[in-house]
């Protein structure tokens, strides 16, 4: 049974052997040394001396018995030296046995090391801020590899430098070089492009290795895994999770004017433990401050706050605003490029009959540009330039003029439809209703009174300041029966006996309102009633086409501007950075994209040569604002993961056990010098 046992200990050891592999096998080379050794104990003769005695029947079996010792000596020493060499060559060599989950080497492994430098990476840990310790973390990853090993890194940028293999100094200078971004990435965007590139090389296996604080914006799953790819996770943690930052700012109003006070809206988040308490927020126009007033928000909570600013002419203006807030700053300030309009265009389309009420009203105030057309010359390029258009009693609508107007009203445009009391086509009226969610029915011949308004529509803002009783409100002779067909029907105005007399309907991004009556002064008595003017002063400033403050930067950006001119190359400048953007015309807008050219946030000039056409904002995205951080544990089994240690010591032998298996340098060099003492024992011990 004991030679069982031993002979089954010999074929592991002797399995262990041929399995042995060296990291550097150019060493081996030296085993020839052993050679030195075996020539000195060959060629090692003594010359011995002649002494005469009378008796040598003793001193032969001295003799005899002294020599046998000596070369048992010899052979010892030689043994011991011969060992000594050749396990000091094995402990240069390193012998290791590779790991049996990672039978491929390491010049067939891809190494990939994805370095977070998001900006959440600027929280603060017990030792700086944790992109630095990302970078540590990094480098002790690299180093434990051997020299020779090549790597593919990538960061945020995902840039294109990088879509090769490195050697160990190119890597190590790209980690140092890596700075704070704007680019925010999911983990599933990150494993599949670590996947393209090591697939791109030809490596059989890849080892993916992820240093971040992994919020959890991260989106950990779905990850699709590989057998080829092993995941290794390195988290960082902050030691405090705080920040306070504006998440957004935009106008109140649709239309900024000159000369009044226009409304800023803006949104404060506080994710602290601390309260952020009277704390100034800063805004400057142009550079310059002109308001400032102190803001407080609770912890673990938002405010909503609303700063005034006046413009002072009809040019774009940058604005900014700002808090402090430390150590994450990057979203203390938000940027906004501002406009007043210079007048607001409304336009009738009139068919048989033209009213001169819409004149009268919107001549009251200049902010108001008013034009009258007639149905059989529309232009139609006009149409999407209007902030408000009139169908004036139309008594047959072309298919043509129909589906424009659909299109106006799906892009965000108003329309106000005044029914004819006598259509020559009712069908083609109907046609243009009813896909808008109104149907118009049967026109009805009574005299009846308005009997309900609904002050907290829209179209009433800061008319009522409560709900009025109006003793003589508008009546008429004849009215059509008007119908809901969309979910978004409103009645704003109805009769006494419960039909509308005004609705609205939203559709896509534009309205539809319509009267159920004709504005004839014989008809209808809106026209001389107080209700009429604000009705028709309120109607367009309802055109879904707010100015939009500012855009967040990522990596594909889209922005638009007022349509000023038909060039399909602009370009964006703020300073010296300045980049050539394609832009297309539509619907009364240049529409453009951008590709992750603007890598920094602010305000640009939008420039046709050198003729400035508008000014954009670009923020940057507050997805890395929120310090929710994902459980590295539940990190671990959805990938699913392994986690490095977080010591860099332990961490960088955990590595390279990993990647090597078990190493066996250190016996082998323990063994030589077991061998070198052995055989300064014998030499003078062995007399």
């Amino acid at each position: 049974m004991n030679l069982k046992v031993c002979f089954c200990d010999f074929l592991q050891l002797f399995e262990l052997f041929c399995n042995m592999q060296f990291l550097y096998p150019s060493f081996l080379f030296a085993l020839g040394l052993i050679a030195i050794p075996i020539l000195i104990h060959l060629f090692n003769f003594r010359r011995y001396k002649k002494v005469v005695f009378s008796d040598i029947r003793f001193l032969k079996q001295l003799t005899e018995q002294t020599k046998k010792q000596q070369k048992i000596k010899e052979w010892l020493i030689l043994l011991c030296r011969v060992l000594l060499i050749s396990f000091l060559v094995l402990a240069f060599a390193q012998p290791y046995i590779p790991s049996q989950e990672n039978k491929v080497p390491l010049s067939k492994t891809g190494i990939s090391i994805y370095l977070d430098n998001s900006f959440s990476m600027n929280a603060l840990a017990s030792e700086g801020a944790l992109l630095d310790q990302a970078k540590i973390k990094a480098e002790a990853l690299v180093n434990a590899f051997p020299n020779q090993q090549v790597f593919q890194f990538l960061n945020n940028d995902f840039e294109g430098k990088y879509m090769r293999q490195l050697n160990k100094s190119e890597v190590l200078t790209a980690i140092q070089a890596t700075q704070p971004s704007a680019a925010h990435r999911s983990l599933t965007a990150i494993f599949n492009r670590q996947k393209a590139l090591i697939e791109q090389v030809g490596m059989e296996q890849g080892e993916l290795y992820w240093i971040s604080d992994f919020q959890k914006n991260m989106e950990p799953s779905p990850v699709v895994q590989s057998e080829n790819l092993k995941v290794h996770l390195l988290p960082l943690a902050a030691t405090q999770n705080q920040n306070v930052w504006i998440d957004t700012a935009f106008f109140a109003s649709p239309l900024l004017k000159i000369g009044s006070q226009n409304k800023l809206q803006v949104v404060i988040k506080n994710e602290s433990d601390n309260d952020f308490e009277n704390q100034p927020l800063v805004l400057k126009i142009d550079g310059v401050q002109k308001a400032i007033q102190n803001v407080s928000c609770k912890a673990k909570q938002k405010v909503n706050t609303t700063v005034f600013f006046s413009l002072t002419d009809y040019n774009w203006h940058a604005l900014s605003l700002s808090i402090t807030d430390y150590p994450i700053v990057f979203d203390d300030v938000y940027y906004l490029a501002a406009k007043a309009q210079q007048s607001l265009p409304v336009m009738v389309l009139n068919d048989n009959y033209t009213n001169p009420a819409f004149e009268r009203v919107f001549d009251l105030d200049s902010f108001y540009s008013f034009t009258n057309m007639a149905l059989q010359q529309i232009d139609f390029a006009k149409l999407n330039q209007q902030a408000l258009l009139i169908l004036n009693e139309p008594t047959y609508l072309s298919t043509g003029l129909t589906d424009e107007l659909h299109k106006y009203i799906q892009n965000g445009g108003v329309v106000l439809f005044i029914p004819p009391a006598k259509p020559t086509d009712a069908a083609s009226l109907q046609q243009f209703l009813i896909k808008a969610g109104v149907g118009m029915q049967t026109y009805v011949s009574s005299n009846i009174q308005v009997g309900e308004i609904e002050p907290k529509d829209p179209l009433f803002a800061q008319v009522f300041s409560s709900i009025p009783n109006f003793s003589n409100l508008p009546s008429v002779s004849g009215y059509w029966q008007l119908s809901p067909l969309s979910a978004q029907y409103r009645t704003i105005l109805s009769l006494k006996n419960q039909e509308a007399f005004l609705v609205r309907t939203k559709w896509q991004k534009g309205s539809l309102y319509a009267f159920s009556s004709p504005l004839q002064p014989e008809i209808n008595t809106l026209v001389k009633h107080p209700l009429f003017v604000p009705i028709m002063l309120n109607l367009p400033l309802q055109r879904n086409r707010p100015l939009q403050g500012s855009f967040l930067l990522g990596e594909k950006t889209s922005f638009q501007i007022p349509l000023v001119q038909s060039e399909k190359l602009l370009s964006i400048e703020k300073g010296k950075e300045s980049h050539l953007i394609e832009v297309q015309s539509k619907d009364g807008s240049l529409f453009g994209s951008l590709n992750g050219q603007i890598q920094e946030a602010g305000v640009f000039d939008v420039k046709s040569g050198e003729v400035g056409l508008a000014k954009l904002a670009f923020n940057y995205s507050r997805a890395e604002s929120s310090q929710g951080f994902l459980n590295p544990d539940d990190l671990l089994a959805s990938i699913p993961a392994s986690k490095v240690a977080d010591d860099l010591a332990v961490f960088s032998e955990q590595l390279r056990l990993a990647e090597t298996g078990s190493q066996y340098w250190k016996w082998a060099l323990a063994l030589a010098l077991l061998f070198l003492l052995a055989e300064f024992a014998l030499l003078a011990w062995w007399k």
